[in-house]
C-alpha cells in the first residue's frame, strides 16, 4: 500500500448502520410537519409524506434537475407509486404473499431490519457526546498537523530506530537514510478524523519537534514527528464544522460500542457448518464460475457473480435430500443447505478467482457472516423488535414493492402474441409504413446492485460506458458490441425506448429497474421518423412481433391498473403533495444496515402513469 495514501486514511472509520437517508437541503421543519400526513389513500393502504419523500429523493428521474418541472414530476412519480400499491394489493388478494419466494423475501427483509433495529438499540442510541468532547474535537478540527514519519514493517527494526531517536539522533538525519524519505519532500498534512483516534490523540498532544512512540498499522510500524501546526481557514459555516466534528465523534464511539457488544454477544458461542456440504458446494460454484468466465469472456481480475439461474442449477445438482440437510448447525432451527444457497444469491456472492480453493475461502467468510447475521436477527426477534413501527414501515414498503414485481412478471407472461394475431397485425398495416423515431444506446444491464454501484462510480470518473458494458452487462447478445443495441424504434424495448425518445444524444439515464435487474444506458444516436414501402411478411415479422408485444404488454398493464384503481379506490391529497419539499438532484444510493447488509436507499419501481387518463375518464372526470 502506498504510504502517502496511508497517512490520509491510516485507520478507516466504519459507520455501522444508518437511519433513513434524506437530502440535507430539505427543510427539517417542513418535513416534520408533513411526514405523517397522507399524500394518497389506495384502498386500505396509504402513502405518507415520509414515504413519498424517501422514494422520490432516491429514485433517478429524467429531467429532475429542471426546477419548473418539479410539481409535475412529483405528480407523475406519485401516480407510479400508487400503481405499485395497487398491484401489491391485488397480489395479496391473489394470495401471492403466501408464495414460497415471497415468504423467503419477507423473512430476509425482516431479519435485516430487525438487525438494524438491534444495532440502533444497543449501539447507536447509546452514543453520548459531552460538551467537553465536542469542544476538544472542534479545537482539533481547527488545526491541521504537518508530520514526517519513519516506517518499518518489522517491530524489532522500529524499536531500534525509536531507541536511536531517544538517544538524541536527529529525526531528519535518521529519516534521510530511510527509503520512505523519498515520499516526504514535504511534510504530510493530517486533519481531524483522518487517523486512528489513539494516534491522532498522541499527535495533537505533541509539541512541534516531538515524536510519537512506535504506532502499529496494518502494514507495519510508524514513528511520527510533528513538524508544524497550522490553523485552518474555513470557507463553510461554524455549524458545518460542529456537525462534522459531531459525526466523527459519533462514528468513533459507535465503533467502540459495536466491538464491545459484538465480542460479548459471540463470546463462547460455537456454531459449526457441515464440512461435506461445504466442500461440495465450493466445487459446484467453482465449476459454474469457470464455465461463466469462459462463455461470457469475463476478463481476469473482474468478478463473476452468482445469479438466480446459477442457484437453480446448483440446487438441481444437489437434489432435494441434500438441500434439506442441515448446513449450519444452530441450537434451534438449523439452516438448511437450500436456505444458505439462496442467501448467497441474495447477498450478490461473487469471486474474482474461480478455483475451488479460492471459492472455499470466500464461502468460509460467507458462512461465518451468515451465522453472525442469523444469531443477531434471532436476538432481535426474541426482543420483539420486529414490532417496532420503523421496522414495520420498512418491511411493508419493501414487501409491497416485491409483491407488485411478482404480479407484474406473472401478468406479462400471459401477454404473448399468437401467430394469428401477428399475421392480422401485418395485414392491417401491410401498406406504406410509417416508422417512428429510432435511437441507439449503449447499456449496462446487471442484476447485481454491487455491479451497478461500481458502474455509477466509474461513470462519474469519466470511464467510457462501452468499456463498462463490455465488462459488466448481462445481455449476452449485446456484449460483443460493448453493450450497443444498434438503432431501434422508440416503440420497442419498453421503458428504455420511451425514455430514450426524450433524451439528448450523450445523456445517461439510470439505474432503471427492468425485470430482475437494473439498466444504465447512454443515448449515442437518433434517427428521425420515416416512411417505407410495405415489406414481405417473412422479412418484417420479427420486428412486428416485438413491436406488437410491447404494445400489448403496455395496454394490458394500463388496462389492468385502471381496473385495480376502480376496484380499490384512490384519494390524492394535492395540497400535501405540493408542499413536500424536494431537491432537483438525481440521487441513487444505498442504505447500509446495522451489523452488515445493505439495500438500495429506496425500492426502485417501473414508471407507470398512462393508466391515469383512462381511469379519470371512467369516473367522468376530465384529466
Amino acid at each position: 500500500m502506498n504510504r502517502n495514501y496511508l497517512l490520509i486514511l491510516l485507520s478507516i472509520l466504519i459507520i455501522f448502520g444508518s437511519s433513513k437517508l434524506f437530502s440535507q437541503d430539505l427543510s427539517k421543519d417542513n418535513f416534520d410537519q408533513l411526514k405523517n400526513k397522507i399524500v394518497a389513500t389506495i384502498g386500505d393502504d396509504k402513502i405518507t409524506g415520509e414515504e413519498f419523500l424517501q422514494r422520490y429523493e432516491f429514485t433517478p428521474l429524467f429531467r429532475k434537475q429542471i426546477k419548473r418541472m418539479t410539481q409535475s414530476l412529483k405528480l407523475e412519480f406519485l401516480y407510479s407509486l400508487i400503481s405499485e400499491k395497487l398491484w401489491a394489493l391485488q397480489a395479496r388478494d391473489l394470495g401471492y404473499d403466501t408464495l414460497s419466494v415471497m415468504k423467503y423475501v419477507s423473512s430476509k427483509l425482516q431479519d435485516m431490519f430487525v438487525r438494524d433495529a438491534l444495532y440502533k438499540k444497543e449501539i447507536k442510541d447509546k452514543v453520548k457526546i459531552s460538551d467537553q468532547e465536542l469542544l476538544q474535537g472542534y479545537l482539533k478540527y481547527n488545526t491541521k498537523l504537518e508530520v514526517n514519519y519513519i516506517f518499518s514493517p518489522k517491530l524489532d527494526e522500529i524499536e531500534k530506530l525509536y531507541h536511536l531517536l531517544k538517544m538524541g539522533v536527529p529525526f531528519d538525519s535518521l529519516l534521510a537514510t530511510r527509503p520512505e524519505a523519498a515520499e516526504q519532500s514535504k511534510p504530510r498534512e493530517i486533519g481531524y478524523g483522518q487517523m486512528d483516534v489513539r494516534i491522532e490523540d498522541s499527535l495533537y498532544a505533541l509539541k512541534i519537534g516531538q515524536f510519537t512512540e512506535p504506532a502499529y498499522a496494518e502494514e507495519g510500524w510508524y514513528i511520527f514527528r510533528l513538524t508544524n501546526k497550522v490553523k485552518q481557514v474555513f470557507t463553510g459555516s461554524h455549524e458545518d464544522a460542529v456537525k462534522t466534528v459531531k459525526e466523527t465523534i459519533e462514528a468513533r464511539k459507535e465503533e467502540v460500542l459495536y466491538r464491545k457488544y459484538f465480542d460479548k454477544f459471540f463470546k463462547d458461542r460455537k456454531v459449526e457448518a457441515n464440512a461435506h456440504l461445504f466442500r461440495s458446494l465450493a466445487r459446484k460454484i467453482s465449476y459454474i464460475f469457470n464455465e461463466k468466465k469462459n462463455n461470457l469472456k469475463i476478463k481476469d481480475g473482474d468478478p463473476v457473480y452468482l445469479n438466480v439461474n446459477d442457484v437453480l442449477k446448483i440446487e438441481k445438482e444437489f437434489g432435494p435430500d441434500s438441500l434439506n440437510m442441515s448446513y449450519i448447525e444452530l441450537d434451534k432451527n438449523p439452516k438448511t443447505l437450500k436456505e444458505f444457497i439462496e442467501d448467497l444469491s441474495w447477498e450478490d456472492f461473487s469471486s474474482v478467482k474461480t478455483d475451488t480453493l479460492s471459492i472455499m475461502r470466500l464461502l468460509n467468510i460467507e458462512t461465518r457472516t451468515n451465522i453472525e447475521h442469523t444469531l443477531l436477527a434471532r436476538q432481535g426477534l426474541k426482543e420483539g423488535l420486529q414490532y417496532l413501527p420503523s421496522v414495520q414501515n420498512d418491511l411493508n414498503e419493501w414487501r409491497e414493492n416485491y409483491l407488485a414485481q411478482i404480479l407484474r412478471n406473472k401478468f406479462l407472461d400471459s401477454a404473448k402474441v399468437s401467430d394469428q394475431e401477428l399475421y392480422n397485425y401485418y395485414k392491417q398495416y401491410n401498406h406504406d409504413n410509417f416508422y417512428p423515431e429510432e435511437v441507439n444506446i449503449v447499456e449496462v444491464y446487471n442484476d447485481s446492485t454491487q455491479v451497478i454501484e461500481k458502474v455509477l462510480k466509474e461513470l462519474k470518473k469519466g470511464v467510457d460506458i462501452k468499456k463498462l458494458a463490455f465488462m459488466y452487462t448481462q445481455r449476452n447478445w449485446a456484449k460483443p458490441d460493448s453493450g450497443e443495441y444498434g438503432y431501434f424504434p422508440i416503440t420497442i424495448h419498453g421503458e428504455i425506448g420511451r425514455i430514450a425518445s426524450s433524451m439528448k444524444v450523450g445523456d445517461i439515464y439510470g439505474p432503471l429497474k427492468i425485470g430482475k435487474g437494473y439498466s444504465i444506458f447512454k443515448l449515442i444516436g437518433k434517427r428521425p421518423a420515416r416512411t417505407e414501402l410495405a415489406q414481405p411478411f417473412d422479412k418484417v415479422k420479427d420486428d412486428l412481433k416485438r413491436n406488437l408485444e410491447i404494445q400489448k404488454e403496455h395496454k394490458a398493464i394500463t388496462d389492468y391498473t385502471v381496473m385495480l384503481a376502480q376496484k380499490f379506490g384512490i384519494v390524492i391529497n394535492g395540497p400535501v403533495l405540493r408542499q413536500i419539499p424536494v431537491t432537483e438532484l438525481n440521487t441513487f444510493g444505498f442504505r447500509y444496515l446495522g451489523f452488515g447488509g445493505r439495500l438500495t436507499a429506496a425500492p426502485l419501481m417501473m414508471p407507470n402513469v398512462d393508466w391515469v387518463e383512462p381511469y379519470l375518464k371512467s369516473l367522468n372526470i376530465n384529466p
